[in-house]
């Protein structure tokens, strides 16, 4: 009777930890829709009067604030799956999403948002708050871009036709392993956008006192 009973109070918390987490999801990712919503309407604005200077890192902001959300979702997926096989199956979709976000940042940051703070006299300053993050993301991708192809190619891209290769890996799969690069991802993108939220607010001032940068 007493292991029942405590049994049943496990599952009790583990069901208001669950729901907690997805309370503080919602409140994030409102947040995050807001900002999405705000920095689109500015790239249309931008674009309807052909003010291209800002392109790069109001393109870098809104990509990754969407990645910020698609990473959140599935995160909290796999954190409350109850069938092993959902776990397995969110983990690779983590794994695909992780290589693919690090491939495409390298670019934003990289070629694009450096060449483009560089180029401003006005937003030069920024360069040196970037390349740090920009440095992080590339250590991390250096760190764990083989184990992540990997998995991608033969988990979830279905590049061979060997179904037992394909058995074989997914149940080889490091499931927390690839959690723990998701919530380490997802500290870097949290960075990336307190750094880049420093220059949305340095133009948006300049804005309201009617300057262009």
């Amino acid at each position: 009777m007493l292991k029942w009973l405590h049994l049943w109070e496990s599952k009790k918390d583990l069901q208001k930890s669950k729901k907690k987490l997805v309370a503080i999801n919602d409140s994030n990712l409102a947040m995050v829709e807001n900002s999405i919503s705000e920095i689109a309407i500015t790239i249309r604005d931008f674009k309807k009067h052909n003010y291209r200077k800002h392109d790069a890192i109001l393109n870098l902001c809104l990509f990754s604030d969407i990645a910020g959300i698609d990473l959140t979702l599935i995160l909290e997926k796999y954190r409350l799956a109850d069938r092993i096989l959902e776990r397995k199956l969110y983990a690779r979709l983590l794994s695909i999403f992780i290589i693919d976000y690090l491939d495409n940042v390298s670019v934003l940051i990289g070629r694009d948002c450096l060449k483009e703070l560089r180029e401003n006299i006005h937003m030069k300053k920024f360069e040196e708050e970037f390349r740090p993050v920009h440095k992080k993301f590339s250590a991390f991708k250096t760190e764990n871009e083989k184990l992540l192809r990997e998995i991608r190619n033969t988990t979830i891209a279905h590049r061979s036709k060997e179904a037992l290769k394909l058995y074989d890996s997914i149940n080889n799969l490091n499931l927390e392993n690839i959690y723990q690069l998701g919530l380490e991802l997802q500290i870097q993108i949290t960075e990336l956008t307190n750094v880049s939220n420093k220059v949305l607010f340095f133009i948006g001032n300049y804005m309201r006192e009617g300057k262009r940068i």
